[in-house]
């Protein structure tokens, strides 16, 4: 008899033996398509759009089959020797070994029937398979693998990863990988790490997107309130519309929302993207996901606004007590000077004003003319593009208009932030204003001001209120004001204790410093404007990048950057180090270990080292130097494994030909290492290396850890009383849990069983100690069997209305059934909390 062969498929390069689930299979739908379908069996979803299935002995061929007529289905594997599920779908990533031609692509895609689906690189893409393809993706995977070396560096799964983390997830929303301007991931030869604003990161420090009670207010040309990325449940805490003199607020009598949009008026809604767009697998993600917004629309025409003193002292009348942070993407120069009532304005909401009476952080556009925004001299200036339009459309050179005097008073009114724009290769943004009164810079686009050179740099991908529905392409100085401004909304999240001063000194004293000093050179002759001598910017004393010390409690500033890129995830971490919690530690572990293991070469199975901790703690933070020696680092994968036994790939066969690997890996270049934090840090860390090609070798010399330890406790308390929830009776069920401890709550994670025929008759409410009510299930889910779920600050906003208050004594859960027919039982719940 043969012998029966083994499945295999190739991941990170190395082969993955499979086995084959027994009677389950994975398929394109979610469980609610599949009840509809008449599959009532035991379903699992494991990501945004697929389901596993398990059928009952013997029907699985027949199940899979009928399926396929209309739906991806596959088999579910899981890695052999281990329950670790390997989810494939029927997407397949490809790295090539040098930059492919369109035609070779092309070629490709032919040879194995693929889709394309996203270019990651110029050497790494995404491709779908089809019905032509005549193969499943495992099969795909090995056979490109082993036939196609001389091309192809690596071919793997697009898998799904079934990952709880005590972190949030990694946002799913297409765009996203794109959004350079808030995490590290992107592979782009025009993208520097160092212009990213790293909310990733912060998110990761906070465990969720920004505080629903943090409200930001935009003032732009509107927004489309009913655009997808903006749809939840009371985003926006309000809105309005000046007609005329008047403000349509949306409690005004005669206000309508689709006063808040006029098409083709779409710069509002970008706006509102960067700052708040939302973790929902739709399109795009903003900085602060989570908190609210507050758009107010300027009647406009094309790119101009209708603003005048008296109105705008009318919006900020309104915005008053309303909103935390309030961005502006708008301005004129050479000039922008308002009215006495205005800056007064300012000056008495920057102090008082607010939501929390704690003041307002105000947020201004430094503007997009390569000019200084204030400055007095002999020097001609120019501060337009130099183009003028026909009215048939078409451009023309018309000249650069100049000025020696460039005046704009908000600059020094305190509370207020003027905000520059850094290009994606970390460079400032040639059009960027500059000079006296930038506070602050940050991610977005790149263009020459004049139209007549090329320069690097990527485009901002968020919202707009055309099909499709989001851009590539925007940018300027009214993307980074929204940027800082959904970062100042992350910050408040994390305290809100925060007056609005102490927020944007948190702002100014965190900013990264290293950045790309290089300026750009001058503007070259044409036939139309052979004399371009008036490209004179950025002029003297600002026609330097360089940080100096001009004597500011925040540290050092610069005429290009202010006081550096902004860094939310710095910023986030010294807020929580104002509250005693977060990711300041009240202690810190340090261990090294200096083995000089020689690593073998071409070895998947490589070297491991270990370091025992016998300290005791919940962990907080983490880094790890390491100083490998080695003559090909594109060679190797360098992971640590916790005590709890997470893996964590620090390093996976990238900077090719380099030598050697002295690097520190922390949550800023590796934010995966959040999966760790709250994990015990007693136990034996290990650092394992491999070698996964010939000929290059090298030796781990030494490498160090540097735990975090939080100060906090963890309580978790559970109560399982299988008690029957009353059908049709809104007085329905509470049950106690008893805390003894002390302390205030921090974080706090709910885990909810309940079996019911039909959810959407439940309401579910958790009440603390303190009476502080919060709504986890209000009758949704229709017909949907059953209610287990875990519920968190990350996905259910309302319980950080919990933070800070005292854990001890009674909390309470009420669960009621308000419908008739349908019945159920609170099997069992537990709460977890941790204290500060």
């Amino acid at each position: 008899m043969a012998k029966k062969e083994k499945i295999y498929t190739y991941r990170n390069g190395k082969k993955v033996y499979l086995k084959k689930e027994p009677n389950t299979f994975v398929v394109r739908a979610l469980p609610a398509k599949l009840k509809e379908m008449g599959i009532t069996d035991d379903a699992q979803q494991v990501s945004s759009a697929s389901t596993k299935v398990k059928v009952s002995a013997g029907r699985l061929d027949e199940e899979m089959a009928k399926l396929r007529e209309n739906l991806t289905t596959h088999h579910a594997y899981t890695i052999e020797g281990e329950e670790t599920s390997f989810l494939i779908t029927d997407r397949i990533v490809v790295t090539f070994r040098q930059p492919v031609s369109h035609e070779d692509l092309s070629n490709f895609m032919a040879k194995y029937a693929l889709m394309l689906k996203r270019k990651y690189s110029d050497r790494e893409f995404l491709f779908q398979l089809t019905d032509d393809t005549g193969m499943n993706p495992v099969k795909l995977v090995v056979l490109i693998t082993e036939t196609e070396k001389e091309t192809v560096e690596l071919c793997e799964h697009d898998l799904n990863h079934e990952i709880k983390p005590t972190n949030v997830n990694i946002p799913v929303d297409p765009n996203y990988m794109q959004q350079w301007h808030l995490h590290q991931r992107l592979t782009d030869a025009e993208f520097d790490a160092r212009s990213s604003s790293n909310c990733e990161a912060a998110w990761n420090l906070l465990n969720h997107f920004g505080s629903s009670d943090v409200v930001i207010g935009v003032t732009d040309d509107g927004c489309k309130l009913d655009h997808p990325d903006f749809d939840s449940a009371g985003k926006f805490k309000s809105w309005g519309y000046m007609s005329g003199l008047n403000l349509m607020h949306r409690d005004a009598i005669g206000a309508v929302p689709s006063g808040m949009y006029q098409s083709g008026s779409n710069h509002g809604t970008s706006c509102c993207g960067v700052i708040g767009a939302e973790v929902d697998a739709v399109l795009t993600v903003g900085a602060a996901p989570g908190c609210k917004l507050l758009p107010i629309k300027w009647e406009s025409s094309g790119a101009s606004l209708y603003i005048s003193d008296d109105k705008l002292f009318t919006v900020l009348d309104f915005l008053a007590d309303k909103v935390d942070v309030i961005s502006n993407s708008w301005g004129s120069s050479p000039h922008g000077n308002y009215a006495s009532i205005v800056v007064n304005k300012i000056k008495q909401l920057a102090v008082t004003g607010g939501r929390r009476g704690k003041g307002i952080v105000f947020l201004w556009a430094a503007g997009n003319e390569n000019c200084p925004i204030n400055y007095s001299g002999t020097q001609n200036i120019p501060y337009t593009q130099g183009y003028a339009q026909r009215s048939d459309g078409s451009w023309y050179w018309s000249g650069v208009n100049t000025s020696k005097r460039f005046s704009h008073n908000l600059g020094s009114v305190p509370g207020v932030m003027f905000v520059a724009a850094l290009a994606s290769n970390a460079k400032r943004s040639h059009y960027s204003n500059y000079g006296t009164d930038i506070a602050i810079s940050a991610p977005s686009s790149n263009v020459h001001e004049y139209y007549r050179l090329s320069v690097q740099g990527l485009g901002i991908t968020t919202t707009t209120g055309n099909s499709p529905l989001f851009e590539n392409d925007f940018g300027g100085t009214s993307s980074a004001t929204p940027l800082v401004a959904g970062i100042a909304g992350l910050v408040i999240s994390a305290n809100p204790n925060l007056t609005a001063f102490e927020v944007i000194s948190i702002l100014q004293r965190t900013a990264s410093k290293d950045l790309n000093m290089n300026g750009y050179q001058r503007t070259p002759p044409t036939s139309y404007d052979p004399d371009t001598s008036w490209d004179i910017s950025p002029v003297a004393p600002f026609d330097s990048g360089a940080f100096s010390d001009q004597g500011f409690a925040d540290g050092t500033w610069s005429p290009w950057f202010g006081f550096g890129r902004v860094d939310a995830h710095d910023a986030v971490a010294e807020a929580l180090s104002l509250t005693g919690g977060g990711s300041q530690s009240e202690s810190a572990i340090v261990k090294e270990s200096t083995p000089g293991l020689a690593i073998p070469d071409n070895n998947a199975t490589g070297v491991t080292d270990e370091i025992v901790v016998s300290e005791t703690g919940l962990l907080n933070s983490v880094k790890v130097e390491v100083d490998i020696t080695h003559t090909y680092i594109g060679d190797l994968i360098v992971s640590l494994i916790s005590p709890a036994n997470t893996k964590v790939d620090l390093h996976n066969r990238n900077g090719g030909s380099k030598d050697d690997l002295k690097t520190t890996f922390d949550l800023q270049n590796t934010a995966a290492l959040s999966f760790l934090n709250g994990q015990q840090i007693q136990g034996t860390w290990r650092l394992a290396i491999s070698d996964n090609a010939r000929i290059d070798t090298g030796n781990l010399n030494s490498w160090k850890l540097h735990l975090g330890v939080s100060a906090q406790t963890m309580i978790e308390k559970t109560d399982a009383p299988a008690l029957r929830i009353p059908d049709n009776d809104p007085v329905g069920v509470e049950r106690l849990i008893t805390v003894s401890e002390t302390g205030t709550v921090n974080e706090i994670e709910l885990d909810l069983d309940i079996t019911h025929t039909y959810i959407g008759d439940l309401i579910v409410n958790l009440a603390s100690p303190g009476g502080t009510t919060v709504n986890l299930h209000k009758k949704t889910g229709g017909t949907t069997d059953n209610l287990i779920k875990t519920y968190s600050i990350g996905n259910t906003p309302k319980l950080s209305d919990l933070k800070g208050e005292t854990v001890n004594g009674n909390w309470k859960l009420h669960v009621s059934d308000n419908l008739s027919r349908d019945t159920g039982k609170l099997n069992q719940w537990t709460i977890r909390i941790l204290t500060n």
